[in-house]
């Protein structure tokens, strides 16, 4: 009888104990990833699909879209939206959309990253400012977030010289001009302004006229940098160096040359004729570069 007691309180201490295991369901096929596992961050990307795995740790400044007068629609919850249910919009203005003046101008720590096979990405951030934990969607508005490791970086253009690429930029009065190819212009600075595709490079002319340019990895967009002419003539010899770094393609190229000034291909096909094999890569813009035997011998460009 006088184990009795103690068999009852043993009972009430095991469900004590069950009551405060926290049972989390196993997410099938999600990679979690927080300051202690997160990949080393390469501050050549910016806030997209090679830096996801990376961003724990960083910083983010919400900069916005060019137009968020409707506010973010279902970019920002209270909760982890990659679970399955109904989950709460942040600071929600009707059912769905976060106001703009509720997550513009301010900083965000990432805390942690949720990846899926399918490419979804869920990033959990504390607000610098008011403490706030919120779950960011960043496939919603790709361009409305800044990592601080990424502008920083962007530091290394000042003071090199680049080589128009006859394409639009825009002038600092507001102005759209297109410089002629191979025009000469000087990194001066960096800028980030609200509402914007992010952080740019001020590029002046020997005119004296400064215009913005968009940084893509290793590259700017509108320009080339002299040193990546010198370095690509090195690789592939003079001819055929400067073609690549105005991005062109020209017959006599190898399939190397035409991915370093395209890139890849969208699609590859094959089309056989009498003993030869004629391979055609399509490119974005309505562009076909046609390979025998390694080598382009056709470039076709619809305009």
């Amino acid at each position: 009888m006088k184990a009795i007691p103690f068999i009852l309180l043993f009972l009430t201490y095991c469900l004590n104990v069950s009551a405060q295991l926290n049972i989390i369901p196993k997410k099938s096929g999600i990679m979690e990833y927080s300051i202690g596992n997160a990949l080393t961050y390469d501050s050549i990307y910016n806030v997209e699909e090679r830096s996801f795995a990376s961003l724990p740790g960083q910083t983010l400044y919400m900069h916005g879209t060019r137009d968020d007068s409707r506010g973010y629609y279902e970019a920002f919850f209270t909760d982890n939206f990659l679970d399955d249910g109904k989950h709460q919009v942040y600071k929600a203005d009707g059912l769905s959309v976060t106001p703009a003046k509720e997550v513009v101008g301010k900083y965000y720590e990432v805390q942690k990253v949720w990846l899926q096979p399918n490419l979804r990405c869920c990033l959990l951030l504390r607000e610098r400012e008011s403490g706030d934990e919120i779950y960011y969607k960043p496939s919603s508005y790709p361009l409305s977030m800044t990592c601080l490791g990424f502008y920083e970086k962007l530091k290394r253009y000042v003071g090199q010289t680049f080589l128009s690429l006859a394409k639009k930029v825009e002038t600092e009065d507001g102005r759209i001009i297109t410089p002629a190819e191979g025009a000469e212009y000087r990194c001066t600075d960096i800028g980030l302004k609200m509402n914007s595709d992010g952080a740019f490079l001020i590029m002046e002319g020997a005119d004296g006229v400064k215009a913005e340019a968009f940084p893509i990895r290793d590259e700017v967009y509108e320009f080339v940098s002299t040193d990546r002419i010198a370095m690509l003539k090195e690789r592939y010899g003079k001819k055929y160096g400067e073609l690549i770094a105005f991005r062109k393609v020209d017959t006599g190229m190898s399939k190397d040359m035409v991915t370093a000034a395209w890139g890849e291909p969208y699609r590859r096909s094959e089309i056989k004729r009498e003993d030869k094999t004629i391979e055609t890569w399509s490119f974005s813009h309505n562009r076909y570069v046609e390979i025998q035997d390694g080598k382009v011998v056709n470039v076709r460009i619809y305009n």
